[in-house]
């Protein structure tokens, strides 16, 4: 009795381990979805194809198994392609079924055609279509093997006739993959020791294949005396339990590791392709390991290169390495590299103005982020804090796109994490900008019931961007972002929000670490009162957006004032000192035609942009037709006069703004 093709590739699949598919059904899916509801793989209904891919990779990377997405013809498998292109270059084993038209109208620009092995051949390991129908469980082998074997996205396209033929299936192709132990040939590792033993300061280099070598590494460096700089991709490998750690070089890197690979005079590479030439010593004798033959000398010029797993090559190595004792060149560099970390930990803190550094976030979730957290970062400034902040510990792991180098990715991986390892707590880092592009698929972590925690780092910009146009001489260009309100985003969403503005660390704290689902929207520095309309009032909200005086009853020496968030017309500002959060008190008196709220002492100082108050509070008092009017006290007395009537020496640090802004103190 004959199959159903559509059966015969989702028993292929299951066969070589794939527990997920992920993508959006339609038309000539329609009968490879029906057959992956009867069987034991789990459909992830995406609101977005691209989200889909970067889950699935995540997955792959994260679970170390084959991970399946599927697409309809035309647009559905295309939008895949930003998201296979990251799968391909993170080397993460990844099947796309892309479902095609019907065979008898390709050729003809019919509805929907697409030549997808013309779209996806530089963005894959294996693409090719099945045929005859004949082919469907031979073709699919060998896809999926291919995707295992060579680490990287197979693409197996599959027409809507083909799916719905029958075909005896009497030929029992499977799966196999193997993982054989790799390493140098005798010679050739007597070659690097002589290279090694010959130099006096060396430094060991290690990229993501270090992944599983922890040991071995560290007794290589042990014997050579040698630090132990690595990539952002190896940081989860190499940093942690690593007394001779001088952390990353690169753009995201620190001057100790930069410095000790441009000083020393034999480089040891361990399964590291790092792009940047510039970072390379010019001096050095390079000797480079790496289990792919291709990547051999192809960054920068190398002394000898030899194809090996880090591990086995370095266990083979050991022996023919002699000991050293002068320790002095590595003890430089590791105290640098402690003498960095102690400077960049001292500039961390939270924001002057009532704001939140991105750094000062991204040190409140490590330190409450679960030993074995998964982080998901998008591309950019958020990722840059996550490798600087994020302390790696031998369980934990930072996904971001470093060699696809995509915006959006971060949430959608997470989703990807969450669903491989659901006993585990994911933190998704995303950009404002990053999450605005794929926010559709918030509403796949609802259907989903996904416990993730997602901090949107919200500056109002496209943050690294800017940074890079100033690096090049210019004034940011095009990259500001006028943005919405994500933890109100989120409540639309029934995700259940909590924002995070300045408040008391145990509450930020207690949210992070104790939420089901914590979601923080934070408002990074902003240098200039245009960058961001909202000011916030010093240390007077806390995590709900109250503001509090004294005399409340749940905390002691506090009172609400209102809830909810208020925006007034600016009439006069004076402030006790420029910088807010200042420990003096005032009195505010504030009333507008949404009503009043009386006289009371609040602790810091509020903040103007654009010639309007944005304020934490929202007076629910009797209705008054005044004029609006902020009134503010310092020890100098009471200042409240309409704008324009100002008098010099009302007091020594008065801030005046008309009506249509002067900016922010």
């Amino acid at each position: 009795m004959g199959k159903l093709v559509a059966d015969i590739i989702v028993e292929t699949l299951q066969s070589a381990g794939v527990k997920h598919c992920y993508g959006v059904v339609g038309d000539t899916l329609n009968l490879i979805a029906r057959s992956l509801e009867k069987s034991e793989i789990e459909w992830i209904s995406m609101r977005h194809e691209e989200a889909g891919a970067f889950a699935a990779q995540a997955e792959a990377q994260v679970a170390d198994r084959l991970t399946a997405v599927a697409g309809s013809c035309g647009p559905g498998s295309l939008h895949f392609i930003n998201g296979i292109f990251e799968a391909n270059r993170n080397r993460a084993p990844v099947i796309l079924i892309a479902s095609q038209i019907i065979r008898d109208e390709l050729g003809f620009e019919f509805i929907q055609e697409v030549d997808f092995k013309q779209v996806y051949r530089d963005c894959s390991v294996f693409c090719d279509m099945i045929h005859t129908p004949e082919q469907a469980r031979r073709k699919t082998v060998i896809a999926c093997q291919t995707a295992l074997a060579k680490r990287g996205v197979a693409v197996l396209i599959v027409p809507a006739d083909i799916s719905a033929s029958v075909v005896d299936d009497n030929i029992p192709y499977a799966v196999h993959v193997a993982k054989p132990v790799t390493r140098p040939n005798d010679a050739d590792l007597g070659e690097i020791a002589d290279i090694l033993n010959s130099s006096e300061n060396l430094v060991l280099y290690g990229g993501s294949g270090c992944q599983g070598a922890h040991q071995e590494i560290l007794a290589v460096a042990d014997k050579l005396k040698a630090p132990i700089a690595h990539t952002s991709r190896a940081k989860d490998f190499l940093e942690f339990d690593n007394p001779y750690n001088i952390g990353m070089t690169g753009m995201l890197g620190n001057e100790a590791g930069y410095h000790a690979l441009l000083d020393c005079d034999a480089l040891l590479m361990l399964g590291a392709d790092f792009a940047w030439r510039q970072f390379y010593p010019d001096k050095a004798k390079i000797v480079q390991v790496d289990i792919d033959p291709t990547h051999l000398g192809r960054r920068h010029p190398i002394k000898k290169g030899v194809v090996g797993d880090v591990k086995a090559t370095l266990e083979a190595l050991l022996p023919k390495l002699v000991e050293r004792t002068d320790a002095s060149f590595r003890s430089a560099y590791v105290k640098r590299y402690a003498k960095y970390r102690e400077a960049e930990q001292a500039k961390v803190a939270a924001g002057h103005d009532g704001s939140i550094p991105g750094s000062y976030l991204t040190q409140v979730i490590n330190r409450h982020a679960a030993k074995d957290a998964l982080f998901a970062a998008d591309d950019g400034t958020p990722a840059a804090w996550a490798y600087r902040h994020i302390e790696a510990n031998g369980r934990r792991r930072i996904f971001a796109s470093l060699l696809h180098g995509t915006m959006a990715n971060g949430m959608p991986s997470s989703i990807g994490l969450q669903k491989a390892e659901p006993g585990r707590q994911v933190v998704c880092m995303a950009g404002d900008g990053g999450i605005s592009m794929l926010f559709g698929d918030l509403m796949t972590v609802v259907q989903q019931e996904l416990p993730i925690k997602i901090a949107v780092y919200d500056n109002g910009k496209l943050g690294f961007v800017e940074i890079e146009q100033k690096a090049e001489g210019m004034l940011d260009t095009f990259t500001k972002l006028k943005n919405p309100n994500f933890a109100g985003v989120a409540r639309a969403r029934s995700l259940g929000p909590d924002r995070f503005e300045r408040g008391p660390a145990g509450d930020r704290g207690q949210g992070l670490a104790g939420a089901t689902r914590a979601r923080a929207s934070a408002r990074a520095r902003q240098p200039d009162a245009a960058r961001h309309a909202a000011v916030h009032a010093g240390r007077t909200c806390n995590r709900d957006g109250a503001l509090f005086c004294s005399r409340d009853p749940a905390r002691p020496r506090w009172r609400r004032l209102g809830d909810g968030e208020g925006e007034f017309p600016l009439v006069e500002v004076a402030f006790p000192q420029r910088q807010c959060g200042t420990p003096h008190c005032m009195r505010v008196a504030k009333h507008c035609r949404h009503g009043s709220i009386e006289i009371a002492e609040i602790a810091g100082a509020i903040g103007f942009a654009h010639g309007k108050v944005f304020c934490r509070c929202r007076g629910r008092t009797r209705r008054s037709s005044a004029d609006s009017r902020l009134v503010l006290a310092g020890p100098a007395g009471q200042i409240s006069r309409p704008a324009g009537q100002h008098r010099r020496g009302d007091h020594p640090h008065r801030i005046r703004a008309q009506m249509a802004g002067e900016g922010r103190p």
